[in-house]
């Protein structure tokens, strides 16, 4: 016969084996909630961005005005050099917040370096460079110099070229070498 003793120390073990249990099962809940929280973060980031982009290139005087804001920013009255002034505000406000959730690991490497070729992209033109040279609104520390140092790099290399081409005359320049 088994003896209370031995049922208790019994008990005890098999009371351990559910606590080891039930901490296996929640660090695995905890880093599913994580990532799911991550995703989220990132799709939120996204749909900011997108947001503009759709805004711009679903409305012709949106665009139209977008076109040459970017383009040549001395030809807006003040008034539309003020309204463009809040829509890269805007743009650069999405792309600081992008870089810090790509900083605490919110944003995995391969977006963030599609939308940094991106801020290159649009840091090519000359009213989104006079922009952020005139700008009243301040940004965080670690974003003024990612921007800036991208500036001074003047390296706007990825597909500027082709992409403007087109946008301007709806042409690609050949390669070198293409036939």
């Amino acid at each position: 016969m088994i003896s209370l003793e031995i049922l208790s120390q019994l008990g005890e073990f098999i009371g351990g084996f559910g606590v080891i249990f039930t901490l296996i099962y929640l660090a695995i809940q905890l880093r599913s909630n994580t990532s799911s929280q991550r995703a989220d973060m990132t799709a939120r980031i996204l749909e900011r961005l997108s947001a503009q982009q759709r805004f711009m290139g679903s409305d012709a005087e949106a665009n139209k005005f977008f076109l040459l804001a970017v383009t040549d920013p001395t030809k807006l009255s003040v008034e539309e050099r003020s309204r463009y002034m809040w829509i890269m505000y805007e743009f650069y406000g999405s792309m600081e917040f992008l870089m810090q959730q790509y900083e605490a690991g919110n944003v995995n490497e391969q977006l963030w370096q599609r939308w940094l070729h991106t801020l290159d992209y649009w840091l090519s033109f000359p009213g989104v460079k006079a922009i952020w040279l005139g700008r009243a609104t301040p940004f965080t520390d670690s974003f003024t110099e990612l921007v800036e140092l991208r500036l001074m790099k003047d390296d706007f290399s990825f597909n500027t070229t082709n992409s403007r081409s087109f946008m301007l005359t709806g042409t690609i320049p050949q390669r070198e070498g293409a036939e």
